[in-house]
């Protein structure tokens, strides 16, 4: 190494090889994006992140940002109700539309009578069955959800 010249040297851009065919990349570092400012930032916040933003450049993006005073469809605003706010529904009570407590059940929300039909013409499809599913049932490698299912059609049978 005569005069300083030859040996290793390591690569002054970020990716010293490149890929193979499709998974080419540019080796000397590419176009960045250029350094932004965080608005309404306090005070010492913007210089750090602008240190940040500094020591690991990010790649330049091909795709147009829209400005924030772009028009265009904007969301609604959403009223967010705080979990500490009095009730809207002061004479309903907590347990309304479940199947446990005071106040209207399942029934409220239109989902029982179409499950209770549903529920009886598969038990009604299943009761030919009913024999064959108790003796797998009784067998000894027979699993518990096994047996529960069988439980259950024999009370809606009922």
């Amino acid at each position: 190494m005569a005069n300083g010249y030859g040996g290793y040297r390591t690569p002054s851009k970020p990716a010293p090889v490149s890929g193979p065919g499709r998974l080419s990349r540019r080796t000397d570092g590419g176009p960045t994006q250029k350094i932004r400012d965080i608005p309404s930032q306090s005070y010492g916040d913007g210089v750090q992140f602008r240190s940040l933003e500094q020591a690991a450049p990010m790649a330049a993006n091909d795709v147009p940002q829209p400005s924030p005073n772009a028009g265009g469809a904007q969301r609604p605003p959403v009223d967010v109700i705080p979990l500490n706010a009095p009730t809207t529904n002061p004479d309903e009570p907590v347990t309304a539309g479940s199947p446990l407590g005071p106040g209207p059940g399942l029934e409220s929300l239109g989902l029982v009578p179409y499950e209770d039909q549903v529920r009886q013409q598969d038990a009604a499809q299943l009761a030919q069955y009913l024999p064959v599913l108790e003796y797998v049932s009784n067998l000894p490698g027979a699993t518990p959800s096994m047996r529960a299912m069988v439980r259950r059609l024999k009370g809606i049978l009922a």
